[in-house]
């Protein structure tokens, strides 16, 4: 198996003029949006409008040569830059170098994970954590974004309270015109992003020309914002003018104080980065029947967070509807992002100074329309009617990121999730099995109303794997369930639901076969996983046996329920 590490250009065999043609296609249409977003994006993360832009610069390149998507779209998104503004707004050193240490630290994290196939980590963190924690960001960012969008300029906030203390001290020095500007802006984009592209297909506009057309009205929107704010009297905040030329390596500050002081913000940056950007990798997977490599995805993922923040940057991920975008686009390879990148380049070569003229009051309205994909309210109600405990799940990570603020939330969110998991786990179902078919197939008593004809013979189902924090548990349901009947001679202990069992596992069968053994009570496993039985092979053979189906075991037990039973 290739390493990682080694880049490969799998995606471009055969690559042609055709291909050429419809990624340069969907790269244009990619830039269209990336610029002015890419802009919107560093303003919510408390940075310059060039940070942005940078960020959009490399990652594409790095993850052309390192990621495996088509069509996944690497560089600034909302949810990390809000994570950036909590993190660099509060660390005592210029923002954008806090920015830049945090993204070079995930970038680190995130190859390490990768080179080492390590991504399976993340998935510590559950669904219905991320629904919750990302519906509470959706909240702060436009929390972070109202008084901007209102002409007011607080002190950034981590949490909640603190963004709606900020917001209600600044209320009093509004501008009109500004809020005019901005409610406008709000309300045509809400517009254009619900009815736009179903409008260019009533109309008879077939992609790719449908998205760029929708996808280009946006950036007019903007545009029209730029021109109003120089008709309206009084002064319109607008943004910093990036600066012309070419970004150049900046390395930050080697003192190890900062880093190490950044270094939790960095971890949670890692985490989201890829729990989000491999969500967007497999919803993209089966577009073109790839395979996606979750390993080459955290290095693609490292170091495009690596090569963003040495140029000026900041940490990057994947954008679900970019990388939707491209896809409906007729992008066919990541040289598509690669094209989207080099036009932002040229932007920002030739056309620098011509962003200074476009309004703070409309990119935080572009950052507001853009984050309603954040509160996916039918995956949340799926997740309450499946379980209403993992639906609480949901509500805990919410709350916390809205009271304490992302990395703190993101943290109470992902131990609430693991602690669930170690408490279903440690309480696995025990259940005693019956047939009414003669043997054909059994099912839980309890559950299923199966009369108990069997006795003295009594069969147990073990519905789960046995290990340390379980196996307690498992040893006191057994013995539970025997005391219920006085007469039980023979006990058959279905483990086909067992897949795994470890020391302590292995040592508590080793106690139940003794005992019943010395209750005179035979011990018979049945349909056991050959490396469950391998892990049973020191129990001593007299005190029980193994067979291949409980049938087999109730035959060596001399049950008269399978003895009805005429041969096939």
């Amino acid at each position: 198996m290739t390493s990682p590490l080694v880049p490969h250009l799998e995606s471009l065999k055969g690559y042609g003029p055709r291909t050429a043609l419809a990624d340069a296609i969907a790269g244009t249409i990619l830039a269209i949006l990336l610029v002015p977003q890419a802009m919107a994006y560093a303003q919510l993360a408390g940075l310059p409008p060039e940070a942005g832009l940078y960020a959009a610069l490399v990652p594409p390149i790095l993850y052309l040569l390192f990621g495996t998507s088509p069509y996944v779209s690497v560089g600034p998104v909302a949810l990390i830059s809000l994570v950036i503004a909590e993190a660099a707004g509060g660390a005592d050193m210029e923002p954008i170098t806090a920015a830049a240490i945090i993204g070079i630290e995930a970038g680190l994290i995130l190859a390490t994970l990768g080179a080492l196939r390590l991504g399976r980590l993340v998935n510590f963190i559950s669904e219905p954590v991320l629904l919750g924690f990302t519906a509470a960001v959706a909240i702060l960012i436009c929390a972070s974004q109202l008084p901007t969008l209102l002409g007011t300029d607080p002190d950034r906030a981590g949490n909640l309270p603190d963004a709606l203390a900020a917001f209600w001290s600044v209320l009093p020095d509004w501008q009109p015109a500004t809020a005019a500007i901005g409610a406008s802006a709000l309300v045509l984009l809400l517009l254009l992003n619900a009815y736009a592209a179903p409008a260019a297909w009533k109309l008879g506009i077939r992609p790719p020309w449908r998205q760029a057309i929708a996808k280009s009205l946006p950036l007019l929107v903007i545009v029209g914002c730029a021109v109003a704010a120089s008709m309206v009297p009084g002064e319109v905040p607008r943004a910093s003018s990036p600066p012309s030329g070419l970004p150049s390596v900046k390395l930050p500050p080697l003192d190890p104080a900062p880093w190490l002081a950044l270094l939790p913000s960095a971890i949670a940056v890692a985490v989201v980065i890829f729990a989000t950007a491999t969500a967007v990798a497999k919803s993209l997977a089966g577009s073109d029947r790839g395979e996606l490599d979750t390993s080459r995805e955290a290095v693609a993922l490292g170091l495009g967070n690596i090569g963003a923040s040495l140029i000026g940057g900041y940490a990057v991920s994947a954008s679900l509807s970019r990388s939707a975008l491209v896809e409906d686009s007729g992008g066919k390879t990541p040289v598509a992002h690669v094209i989207a990148a080099a036009l932002v380049l040229a932007v920002l070569v030739f056309f620098a100074p011509v962003l200074a003229y476009l309004p703070k009051t409309a990119l935080a309205a572009l950052v507001i329309s853009a984050i309603f994909g954040l509160v996916k309210l039918r995956e949340m109600r799926g997740v309450w009617q499946h379980d209403r405990v993992e639906g609480a799940l949901i509500a805990i990570a919410f709350v916390a990121t809205l009271i304490f603020g992302v990395e703190l939330g993101l943290a109470i969110g992902a131990l609430a999730g693991l602690a669930h998991h170690l408490w279903f786990s440690s309480l696995p179902r025990v259940t005693r099995v019956g047939t009414d078919d003669g043997g054909e197939t059994f099912r839980s008593v309890d559950r299923d109303s199966v009369d108990l004809t069997t006795l003295p013979l009594l069969i147990l189902r073990i519905d789960r794997s046995i290990y340390f924090a379980n196996c307690a548990f498992v040893e006191d349901e057994i013995f539970k369930l025997l005391g219920r009947h006085d007469d039980v001679t023979c006990l058959v202990i279905d483990m086909r639901a067992v897949n795994t069992v470890d020391a302590s596992g292995a040592a508590m069968m080793r106690r139940v076969t003794e005992r019943l053994y010395f209750d005179r009570i035979e011990v018979h496993f049945a349909e056991c996983h050959e490396p469950v039985k391998e892990r049973l092979s020191r129990l001593d053979s007299r005190q029980c046996e193994f067979h291949r189906s409980v049938r087999d075991a109730m035959d060596d037990c001399g049950s008269p329920v399978v003895r009805q039973i005429a041969p096939s």
